[in-house]
């Protein structure tokens, strides 16, 4: 089981065909991330990147994209844990419409160090919550 959040496709995401620009995908997977961290993990990127100085950029992305999205399409965007490392995150994203598979991504996030810019292993407390989660394929 993943955890799945609802994106409304919107005209800022369309190209001028009323299709989703293949890059304003990202933006939707990033936004399910964020709720993802909120909501699934407890922790909000906010409270990572202010508080702790701590950032999960993207390190490697693969993407497959099945079908387009158009404007006023409900996606259901569902992100799994993968895998997790030491300082590394692999998360995985299925996009559907209804039961229509519209993309998937694979991802390699990495904890990084905001004021130095160097990976950094996750804290035993990061750690045991992504690996829970990885455990129930999320929630």
């Amino acid at each position: 089981m993943s955890y799945a959040v609802r994106k409304l496709v919107r005209f800022n995401h369309c190209d001028p065909a009323g299709i989703v620009y293949y890059p304003r995908y990202f933006d939707l997977l990033h936004e399910a991330k964020e709720d993802w961290l909120r909501e699934a993990v407890g922790v909000p990127l906010p409270e990572l990147i202010v508080r702790r100085r701590h950032g999960l950029p993207i390190a490697s992305l693969e993407a497959d994209f099945v079908a387009p999205s158009r404007l006023g399409d409900e996606l259901d965007i569902e992100v799994t844990v993968a895998r997790v490392g030491g300082a590394s995150l692999h998360l995985h994203y299925e996009v559907r419409c209804a039961s229509e598979r519209r993309m998937g991504a694979r991802t390699v996030l990495v904890h990084v160090d905001l004021d130095s810019g160097r990976p950094v292993p996750f804290d035993d407390e990061l750690r045991a919550r992504f690996a829970l989660l990885a455990a129930e394929g999320t929630r």
